[in-house]
């Protein structure tokens, strides 16, 4: 699998995560929003940015909605 932000204003390294790793929704906040996509959507963009996620059931997790809420001061559905 593979994580990777884009944008008008650039893109994010690709993030290749380890073969067989069960993305469930704390490695998901943990490690791909925390630790790879997070960090640089902010190098690229600074605070400007609208983040955007798709309906996995790691991404609509109530922990995973308030992870990326407190971290981008948007609401996300």
């Amino acid at each position: 699998m593979v994580s990777v932000a884009i944008s008008a204003m650039g893109c994010s390294h690709i993030h290749f995560l380890k073969p067989g790793v069960k993305v469930n929704g704390e490695y998901y906040r943990n490690v791909v929003l925390m630790d790879m996509l997070l960090p640089d959507i902010r190098s690229v963009s600074g605070d400007c940015f609208v983040f955007q996620q798709d309906g996995a059931p790691a991404h609509r997790a109530r922990a995973s909605r308030a992870v990326a809420r407190t971290n981008t001061g948007f609401h996300t559905s």
